[in-house]
């Protein structure tokens, strides 16, 4: 029990002292960000707005039939301040007629009820409007969301886990629509009740007014000393949601090699431990969140105390009338909400700018295929014509500064031509063929395709030009034909299945369940990685570009296959760029010319006859891979 206590008053001690910097900042001003997505929208805000302010007026008069019902139905006085507002108005000629329907139960039930049931309706048609805005603006940001992570350079999502980024896309998007939508159902209504109550409570009682109004302060400080507290509380527990996110998903992508391990109990216990941290930031945020709304409620109910007893007073006097007293205490409770709700606003807003500030910091991430240097009105080049004269000069790139991967690169690669690369593992082949796909721009040195620079290429054109076959190949859960089709979706079933002919996975096609139509699993795991490759190997074959790349794309073929595959890329040969990855050296027999890499730089250059009479680094690999293991 102590120890259950002392664990208490350190969550108290904990989530109650002053939070450190975040490095999230957002504020106010930095929601006009955030406008762009609710532009599209503004007609149907408008007409929520609208309907907001017509409903909060007409319930606005409400609590005052109290007053009417005691003070002219039941006590038959207090007619006067009426008279005189009736006067001041030039409606003076009606007063005795106001004063009979005012004496009527009957007419003060009728307008009651004709009041509730057009409140009722336009309450109903706003909440259906709002709905709508709130999924719109959802969808919205999650679309321009979506579509700003895609063009990031691959260097980010290699610093990024998956999970992590998915969660800040699903979670924190959710949170847009509560600083507009809440904006109409809470706050607006709110300052119109208090728009349309403070005047009507003014009229009934000036010194009972002042009372209600004096409690404002108050709950100033009490927004002063929260918000920040709550902001930073919101972050961790978003952080730390986004942590468990990403474990989960790594560790169901990996559950061959958890289960090879048997380390079942160990990723258990991992991610159970970021698990327990989320939870205890989520404890500390509910403590933050209850404290400051108990110290605005408290607040709000001392001032209560306080209109009892000034409203009793003033009763006693004949200040005010019984009917003015019982209006006042039903104002006080219709606006006490609203009051609340505006006065704590700011604090609940906190994990609302929480999000909103992870979500800014990755809108303001520049994209790959954007060009940072020009103006909107200018763009990339995008050639008319491509012939793939791919050449490379004085490269030189690395990932970290320190430890360049590739050293003073230069070479042509000419159309119709296959070019080999070859050597040793990290040699720096597969990022030499991610430079060409402009995945990564180098340090020094420039590339070009015929003739036109890398740096002043349109990305999206460049890679259209290209058609690549990865070692680590990954398939859609789609069908095979879509997935054949994913780089040529209009092509036709007949085109599908000659790219999957030459590719060698047709007849294995016509054996699944559903031939074409078969669906491959998530990263094509009802597959085997022969079938994978080959499907990929299809895939960029019917994309049919003028420069094609095979990463490793016999690694597992079979013998036969890999020579209906190497009779298909030499008949492609005639009017393509062709670059061959391989460590297999069988595969490359047909290369034009071969590139030998070591150590990030070309060792040797040839074809394989010249390659293998010379004592160089190609001999030895040659030789390695002919004598018995």
């Amino acid at each position: 029990m102590l120890n259950k206590i002392k664990e208490t008053l350190g969550y108290l001690t904990e989530a109650l002292k002053k939070p450190e910097q975040t490095r999230f900042s957002f504020g106010y001003s930095d929601i006009t960000f955030f406008l762009q997505f609710l532009r599209p929208e503004w007609k149907l805000f408008s007409i929520s707005l609208l309907l907001t302010v017509i409903m909060t007026g007409l319930g606005s008069l409400l609590p005052l039939v109290s007053k009417f019902l005691i003070d002219f139905v039941v006590m038959k006085k207090g007619f006067e301040r009426l008279e005189v507002f009736l006067i001041s108005i030039g409606l003076a000629n009606y007063i005795q007629y106001a004063r009979q329907l005012f004496e009527s139960m009957n007419f003060l039930l009728l307008a009651m009820l004709i009041i509730g049931i057009m409140v009722g309706l336009i309450g109903l048609i706003q909440r259906y409007l709002i709905f709508r805005l709130e999924q719109e603006l959802t969808f919205n940001l999650q679309s321009a969301l979506f579509d700003h992570i895609l063009r990031f350079p691959l260097s980010f999502f290699k610093k990024s886990q998956v999970g992590y980024l998915s969660s800040r896309v699903s979670d924190d998007v959710n949170m847009l629509h509560i600083i507009f939508v809440q904006t109409i159902s809470q706050i607006i209504p709110g300052i119109f009740r208090l728009f349309f109550g403070i005047g009507i409570i003014f009229f009934l009682s000036i010194k009972l007014s002042f009372i209600l109004i004096g409690i404002l302060p108050l709950y100033i400080f009490i927004n002063y000393y929260f918000a920040g507290r709550l902001r930073s509380a919101t972050l961790d527990e978003l952080e730390n949601s986004s942590f468990v996110s990403r474990d989960i998903q790594e560790v169901i992508s990996g559950i061959e090699t958890v289960k090879a391990y048997s380390a079942e109990k160990k990723e258990t216990q991992r991610v159970l431990g970021k698990m327990r941290s989320l939870i205890q930031t989520r404890i500390k945020r509910i403590i933050i969140t209850l404290f400051s709304d108990y110290s605005a409620r408290g607040s709000q109910f001392i001032v209560t105390l306080l209109i009892m007893w000034f409203g009793v007073q003033e009763i006693l006097k004949e200040a005010i009338t019984i009917g003015d007293y019982v209006a006042f205490t039903a104002y006080v409770i219709y606006l006490s909400s609203s009051l609340n709700s505006l006065a704590v606003f700011h604090i609940s807003l906190q994990p609302v700018f929480a999000s909103l500030g992870r979500l800014l910091e990755i809108f303001r991430i520049i994209p790959e295929l954007k060009k940072p240097e020009l103006k909107r009105t200018e763009a990339y080049t995008k050639p008319e014509k491509t012939e793939g004269k791919i050449i490379f000069r004085d490269i030189t790139f690395s990932y970290e500064e320190r430890n360049p991967l590739l050293k003073n690169i230069t070479f042509t690669a000419f159309p119709g031509e296959i070019l080999a690369l070859v050597g040793p593992s990290g040699a720096g082949k597969t990022t030499l063929v991610n430079l060409l796909l402009k995945f990564y721009t180098p340090q020094s040195g420039s590339i070009s395709i015929d003739g036109y620079d890398f740096k002043e290429i349109n990305t999206s054109w460049l890679r259209e030009q290209i058609g690549i076959v990865s070692q680590d190949v990954f398939l859609f859960n789609d069908t095979v034909e879509n997935n054949i089709k994913y780089g040529n979706p209009l092509a036709t079933r007949e085109e599908v299945i000659d790219a999957a002919k030459k590719a060698g996975i047709h007849d294995d096609i016509e054996n699944f369940p559903d031939k074409y139509d078969t669906y491959s699993g998530e990263r094509g795991v009802k597959l085997s990685a022969g079938q994978r490759q080959r499907i990929s190997i299809a895939r960029a074959l019917l994309k049919n570009p003028p420069i094609l790349i095979f990463d490793e794309p016999t690694s597992a073929l079979d013998s036969e296959t890999e020579t209906i595959l190497k009779d298909s890329i030499k008949r492609l040969s005639s009017n393509k760029t062709i670059f061959i990855i391989a460590h297999r050296l069988s595969t490359i027999d047909i290369a034009d010319r071969i590139l030998v890499l070591e150590n990030g730089e070309i060792a040797e250059s040839g074809k394989h006859e010249e390659l293998t009479q010379k004592r160089g680094l190609y001999n030895r690999l040659f030789r390695e891979e002919r004598s018995p293991s």
